[in-house]
Formats: structure tokens, C-alpha cells, sequence
């Protein structure tokens, strides 16, 4: 069985590896991914899901620093800022919306609970997509 850490993957023959708000392993990206091919990372930006963690949480984290070291092996290409509102409608979408985030399992009960209350809730995406080119 793969994970992110083991790629059931050959060595030096992806393109592209395309890792959305997950773990990266970075040295696993480098091994699979040929010269010149495409690392593409999507990290959640400093204001995403804001909204949403303002109802589960007492207080927010401190944002962590936008700008990360170039990972051994790579070349930096590009970077690019993605953000939006996005509004749900219902409780039932909210609760879609948490269950599909590290949240649920984060936030405590009264978070939740705070968030099963809510009929509406616009919230903002943002994201950060990051491109490296393997070496």
C-alpha cells in the first residue's frame, strides 16, 4: 500500500506531482519525479476557512511565515495567491465543509457544536500554490 511517505510510484518517472493542503514528503517527490518535472504544492493561506475556525475555535493561531525554504533538490519556478469567498447555505454544508478539514478532529465539542448551530456561513478560501522544478 502507498502513502504520501511511500509512492507506489517507479523512480524518476512522474512529470508532475501535484500535493493539495496535505503532508508533503518532500524527499518522495524528488524520488519519483524526473529532471525538469513539476512539483506543485497547495497550502492553505493565512485567511482560509477564517471564518469557519472563528467559530470553533477560542482563538486563532498565529499565521505562519508565507515564504518557505526552496526543498533540497529543487529549483523554485513560481508562486501564486488564490483567494475568495465562498458562501454555504444550510447546516448541512457546513458540516460538509468541517468534515473535510483536520478541524473536525481538531476543534473541541463546543466548536463543533457552535458550528452545527450556523444555517449560513460565507467563507473565504485561500490558498497558496507553490511550483519547483525537480533538479
Amino acid at each position: 500500500m502507498g502513502s504520501n511517505a511511500h509512492l507506489p510510484v517507479q523512480t524518476e518517472t512522474l512529470d508532475s506531482v501535484l500535493c493539495m493542503f496535505g503532508f508533503p514528503v518532500v524527499s518522495e517527490f524528488a524520488r519519483v519525479l524526473k529532471s525538469g518535472g513539476a512539483l506543485l504544492l497547495v497550502e492553505a493561506g493565512p485567511d482560509h476557512l477564517r471564518e469557519l475556525r472563528e467559530v470553533i475555535y477560542p482563538t486563532l493561531k498565529p499565521e505562519r511565515s508565507a515564504e518557505a525554504e526552496v526543498p533540497k533538490g529543487f529549483t523554485y519556478h513560481s508562486s501564486e495567491r488564490v483567494s475568495y469567498s465562498l458562501g454555504l447555505n444550510g447546516s448541512k454544508e457546513i458540516a460538509d465543509l468541517l468534515a473535510m478539514t483536520p478541524h473536525l478532529y481538531r476543534a473541541s465539542a463546543e466548536g463543533r457544536a457552535r458550528a452545527a448551530t450556523l444555517e449560513m456561513l460565507v467563507v473565504t478560501v485561500d490558498a497558496r500554490i507553490v511550483v519547483y522544478t525537480r533538479i
